[in-house]
């Protein structure tokens, strides 16, 4: 449950752990092209087998906990797996440049955007506040593409940090500018996974609940149908057509909040469609609803003689 769906707490840690350590072996990858660094080949080869070492761990439990091995092991994941870890055994017989081959690693994060969205459910339940009889019937959640820009600022700030550490050989300054680099990196990591994976939409039987988590807090806002008075998904660019994201506006009667969207969108349209639908037959329930409480006051009121 842990390594193929990422339910609970240890889910969520292992998904974190595996990031980072994917954006590790890929920020790495072109320090060990580099002709100036040769001499740190044996620190750089020590992280990317400790890294291996996991990934490895990771592969053959993927094998032993999947309900069907052989469908996992002939799986597009698990032939991703497998190629993520090549490379280091193909490189250690002297197939050296294979090595590039670890940015396939980058697919990795896909696979593990894949368990985060099995933990919908958890989520949904966890401080959102759920009134009694209200279930969550579907969640609007944000496309995969949020994981993969994401990923290009920290591995970015933890390459620089580590040919800054390297380069200079235990300076107390490029230790120092090496620190702040890791830990800009760390939180880049952090606001990726928190975009991702908690800004949401749950569409509940009786309202919308906009759950948005920030570094320092959240904020969560509700919007009853009835007071919806249109939902509007849009393609904010060429890229975002082309690669099937967009955004999701929804506007409502009252004054506040008035305008709630969430953007970098999967399945955009089809989350309009569900939202819509829902605030049709909450509206039409409201209206049948008023007229039989018309019909019912009507009748009781006494008719006057002629």
């Amino acid at each position: 449950m842990v390594l193929h769906e990422g339910k609970g707490r240890p889910g969520k840690v292992l998904n974190f752990s595996l990031i980072v350590l994917v954006l590790l072996s890929v920020a790495i990858l072109p320090l060990e092209f580099l002709p100036n660094f040769p001499k740190f080949d044996g620190v750089l080869y020590t992280v990317e087998a400790i890294v291996i070492g996991v990934f490895t761990v990771e592969y053959l439990l993927r094998i032993y906990a999947a309900p069907n091995r052989l469908k996992y092991i002939f799986s597009f994941f698990g032939i991703v797996d497998l190629i993520s870890i090549m490379p280091f055994y193909a490189g250690l017989f002297g197939t050296e440049y294979v090595r590039a081959l670890r940015l396939v690693r980058f697919i990795k994060i896909a696979e593990i955007e894949s368990s985060a969205q099995n933990d919908e459910e958890e989520q949904m339940h966890k401080g959102v506040g759920l009134v009694e009889g209200e279930r969550v019937e579907y969640v609007v959640t944000k496309s995969p593409i949020v994981l993969f820009l994401g990923a290009i600022p920290p591995v970015i700030a933890i390459g620089f940090g580590l040919a800054t550490l390297l380069a200079f050989e235990g300076d107390p300054l490029s230790i120092a500018v090496a620190v702040v680099l890791f830990l800009f990196g760390l939180i880049f990591v952090w606001k990726m996974w928190l975009d991702f994976g908690y800004d949401v939409i749950y569409v509940t039987n009786y309202r919308l609940i906009f759950h948005n988590q920030h570094l320092l807090g959240r904020s969560i806002n509700q919007v009853s149908y009835p007071a919806i008075t249109n939902v509007k998904p849009f393609y904010p660019s060429v890229f975002s057509y082309l690669l099937r994201y967009g955004s999701l506006v929804v506007d409502t009667a009252a004054e506040h909040p008035g305008q709630i969207g969430l953007h970098t969108v999967r399945k955009h349209e089809h989350a309009a469609h569900i939202i819509m639908q829902k605030t049709f037959e909450a509206k039409q329930t409201q209206t049948i609803q008023a007229r039989k409480s018309e019909g019912d006051g009507s009748t009781g009121q006494q008719q006057p003689h002629p």
